[in-house]
């Protein structure tokens, strides 16, 4: 398919869009135009929405196959790199750790919050991170709008959702004040979270 085709596939409920590149404009509002230029680079985007709508980037094979299922009336399970979830209301896109982890390699981090050890262990466990286990804050944050949680080896342990409008505003917390919710941790795969018994995103 060319860079500028854009193909839709129907199975049941659900609906997949191939190759819009306008769903990373949600990239580039996040982490900025050089992010969204490294995202590009990893494929063409996939979003396909049922219950929820997420976004893959596929390889320019994959997306041929893809083309083919759609001919056939076929939508694919899952494709390429996952890359996150798109949503209707704020926050608009929850990027996933490993889109994170392709972004902060490639630019170093941003949008982000390290954490240190004794903070990310029970974030593993599903809590949220506390003032007292920050190491770092990375400009630019904005309160209830996604981070990113790392650890001091750079690694992307999952998504925050941001109680700072600004990395200044550290200071003036007390230890135990809350400085981001958990909204996903890679835990989940550890705790089970396949099963419906627990939601893979922490927010409605």
């Amino acid at each position: 398919m060319s860079s500028e085709e854009v193909l839709r596939g129907f199975a049941g409920r659900i609906t997949c869009v191939l190759g819009d590149r306008k769903v990373l404009r949600f990239i580039e509002n996040l982490f900025g135009r050089d992010a969204k230029a490294v995202v590009n680079e990893l494929g063409v985007p996939l979003t396909c929405s049922g219950e929820f709508t997420e976004l893959y980037l596929v390889s320019d094979l994959l997306a041929s196959a893809t083309a083919v299922l759609f001919r056939k009336n076929y939508v694919p399970y899952s494709a390429g790199l996952y890359a996150g979830r798109l949503r209707k209301r704020p926050p608009r896109f929850i990027p996933s750790a490993n889109l994170l982890q392709v972004i902060y390699d490639a630019l170093g981090p941003r949008r982000a919050i390290e954490v240190s050890k004794e903070g990310i262990k029970p974030f593993l466990y599903g809590n949220d991170i506390l003032k007292k286990s920050v190491v770092k804050c990375y400009e630019p944050v904005s309160r209830s709008e996604v981070v990113g949680i790392i650890g001091g080896d750079g690694y992307v342990y999952g998504v925050g959702l941001s109680n700072l409008q600004s990395c200044k505003e550290l200071a003036s917390l007390s230890d135990l004040d809350e400085v981001a919710q958990n909204v996903f941790d890679i835990g989940w795969y550890l705790r089970g979270g396949t099963k419906p018994r627990e939601k893979k995103y922490k927010i409605d």
